[in-house]
């Protein structure tokens, strides 16, 4: 027996060899010593315990009964270990577990270590070495059948299952489980020599290109008696799935899988051909979910390209939600760019309907401007914005072509997703398949004029349309043409930044129905959503730091009354994430107006201190019946405090699961006139405010 351990950031991480070489992930864990737990739990046990990877050739049956879970895969079990390696320096280590089957598949399967951060990226790249072809039903990016194993009570009594769901205009609305209430527990069988693996799972993720349009890729499990919790997600912006199960002998797993069998992938490996599974990140430490969303953080900023815009942290003005609502003209836009440059804000991006008059919805495609719209051309309105010192932003849907745009008509059907001999139209739009060459090349062609003619620094990039599982066109599979679709646009972006370094591009799924790492690892900011209700917002602003770094996560700060509690708790939304200002700004007094610009000099104060924070949640995580609501980022001897009463007038909030020590001091910084009583009792702050839907900003001081 040949055993492998890697003691790295807190985590041991074991994977044992047995005498045939068979590799296995024994341990993945948070608790000193308990690698000797996962030995004895090993020892004359058959050969499919604690399985590094998870994956089913075509042709071969699965292990046993399976019904639709990914733990009884035909391949797991035949890969024998070779040989492992270790590169890398202080800040990144990377070490390659090289394994393969008799039938010479072949898998390097990767592990990358960040500096001082509880969690790995990790991927497998499996190489046909055989002399025929061989057909991947599923492959597993990460696969862990050890989770929740520590202690002495069993995981169906102790497991806490924390699920993000997602949609438009209700985003990161996580919910907790107990394993037990979703049909995860242990059900032995009498006479079947099948202990604890029945078919139940619990499984969630995604079909076709908006990743996020019900759920967030990410998750996280707490083991409630010995205090471990785990994390992860999934780096893809196409399909994806999550799953949790029973194991073998009462054993919890967890799958996470890129495009798998359920999205309507396959891959077909000729000699000689490669395949490299979709990154996944997973972690574990001691504690609850704000160790976990800091740890997630920090891993998030560590794969995310560098830029300096998420280290300056820019104001952004955006003239759409709550203010044009997508219906630009020349004399508008030169009136709210006053009003930007007033408040102090850094860029300003018209959004949609620029490129045509009326109803444009279905026209787009060509991102020419409407002269009607502009009489006197858009670059007027670009250069009045650099004028005042603003940087000029732009909407953009590049991805897509409005089933009446003229374009459209004259290119082959190579250019967009189809199926079945049909072009995909999804809301009356074509869907470009970044596959082709002559798309990308349009695509950049459109990108460098608009950067040329216009001076744009910044796109919004939309995306309000989805393609269904993929295209059929030229591929082993819909689900095979949708991953290679999406890898070839996150090379396009990565061609598009090496050409124009200092470029801004805000990601924009409608709203955020495409907020996940393979997008957000390359662009700096996040629109997090489309809703329009600034109380129904500070119920996705108090939470979605749990699933974007809050330097990336745009939230909109957009009174539309004129009234000072409503332009406060607009503010104090934002003010913790990516302000982006909007709303009915010419419509607010003189008061109103200097209380939202208030708030943008206290974000521009603060705001150097925010890219180094993690984010605390010391309700946990709040659903949309809260009476109250808080979230925060913590630093080292310093926190920052939203507090929201969005159904109540008196909010009583408990510090001590998120501060460590003592508590200095405690004030609220915005706004300046706090109108609000506070006091702070055994590490418990308890606010009385002026009235309900309010909201505040404390800082707070600690040792």
């Amino acid at each position: 027996m040949k055993e492998l351990t890697f003691e790295e950031n807190g985590m041991t991480i074991t994977m044992q060899v047995n005498d045939s070489g068979q590799i296995e992930l024994t341990d993945f864990s948070a608790i000193p010593g308990s690698k000797s737990i996962a030995h004895k739990q090993r020892e004359g046990r058959g050969s499919d315990f604690y399985n590094l990877l998870s994956v089913q050739k075509t042709g071969e049956s699965s292990r046993q009964f399976r019904a639709g879970k990914h733990n009884a895969d035909s391949e797991g079990p035949k890969f024998r270990y070779l040989a492992h390696t270790e590169a890398g320096d202080a800040g990144v280590k990377t070490i390659c577990i090289s394994a393969e089957t008799p039938e010479k598949l072949h898998a390097d399967y990767y592990m990358e270590f960040f500096k001082d951060i509880k969690m790995i990226r990790t991927w497998t790249t499996f190489t046909n070495k055989g002399s025929e072809d061989v057909g991947l039903d599923f492959v597993s990016s990460f696969f862990y059948a050890g989770i929740c194993k520590n202690g002495l009570v069993p995981y169906y009594d102790k497991t806490s299952i924390f699920v993000p769901f997602n949609s438009w205009a209700g985003e990161a609305q996580w919910k907790e489980f107990d394993a037990a209430d979703i049909g995860i527990s242990h059900m032995p069988v009498s006479g079947y020599n099948l202990p604890g693996a029945g078919n139940n799972r619990f499984h969630y993720g995604n079909t076709g290109s908006w990743s996020t349009c019900e759920y967030l890729p990410m998750g996280m499990i707490r083991d409630r008696e010995t205090g471990e919790i785990y994390y992860y997600q999934i780096e893809h912006s196409g399909s994806w799935e999550i799953e949790i199960g029973s194991h073998a002998d009462g054993h919890l797993y967890l799958a996470l899988l890129g495009p798998d069998d359920e999205s309507e992938w396959w891959k077909n490996l000729a000699p000689g051909q490669s395949f490299t599974t979709v990154p996944a990140a997973f972690g574990v430490t001691i504690g609850g979910v704000s160790e976990a969303a800091a740890e997630l953080t920090k891993y998030r900023r560590a794969i995310r390209r560098p830029n300096a815009d998420d280290e300056t942290c820019h104001v952004v003005f955006n003239d759409y939600m709550n203010c044009l609502m997508g219906d630009p003209t020349e004399e508008r836009e030169k009136m709210i760019i006053d009003k930007a440059a007033a408040l102090g804000c850094e860029y300003y991006c018209m959004d949609c309907g620029w490129y045509d008059k009326g109803n444009w919805w279905d026209r787009v495609g060509e991102w020419k401007e409407s002269p009607e719209r502009f009489p006197h051309g858009m670059k007027s309105v670009c250069d009045y914005a650099h004028a005042k010192g603003l940087k000029m932003g732009v909407w953009l849907e590049i991805e897509v072509m409005g089933t009446a745009c003229a374009l459209a008509q004259k290119l082959p059907d190579s250019w967009f997703i189809c199926r079945h001999g049909k072009r995909r139209i999804d809301n009356k739009r074509y869907l470009l398949d970044f596959r082709n060459p002559g798309v990308r090349k349009y695509c950049t062609d459109t990108v460098d004029r608009l950067i040329r003619d216009y001076g744009i620094d910044y796109f919004k990039i939309d995306y309000n349309v989805t393609t269904g599982p993929g295209s059929d066109l030229d591929c082993d599979s819909t689900g095979d043409a949708m991953l290679e679709h999406y890898r070839c646009l996150y090379e396009w972006y990565r061609d598009l930044y090496r050409r124009h370094p200092d470029l801004v591009i805000e990601n924009c799924g409608s709203g955020a129905q495409r907020m996940d790492y393979g997008i957000l690892s390359l662009q700096s900011l996040q629109s997090t959503s489309d809703q329009t209700d600034v109380i129904s917002n500070s119920y996705i602003a108090s939470n979605v730091a749990s699933g974007v770094t809050p330097e990336q996560a745009g939230m909109w700060v957009y009174p539309y009354k004129d009234e000072r509690e409503h332009v406060i708790y607009n503010v104090v939304n934002g003010i913790l994430l990516r302000p982006y200002l909007s709303g009915l700004v010419w419509k607010l007094s003189d008061a109103n107006f200097q209380i939202m610009k208030e708030g943008v000099d206290v974000y521009k104060r603060i705001r150097q201190d925010l890219p180094s924070m993690t984010p605390i949640f010391p309700l946990g995580f709040t659903g949309v019946k809260a009476p109250v609501l808080a979230y925060g980022l913590r630093g080292r001897c310093k926190a920052y405090l939203a507090v929201f009463t969005p159904k109540t007038d008196l909010a009583v909030i408990a510090l001590s699961s998120v501060l460590p020590g003592s508590i200095s001091s405690v004030r609220v910084i915005y706004p300046a006139q706090a109108d609000c009583a506070f006091r702070l009792l055994d590490k418990t702050l308890i606010v009385q405010m002026p009235q309900k839907q309010c909201a505040r900003l404390f800082e707070i001081e600690f040792a």
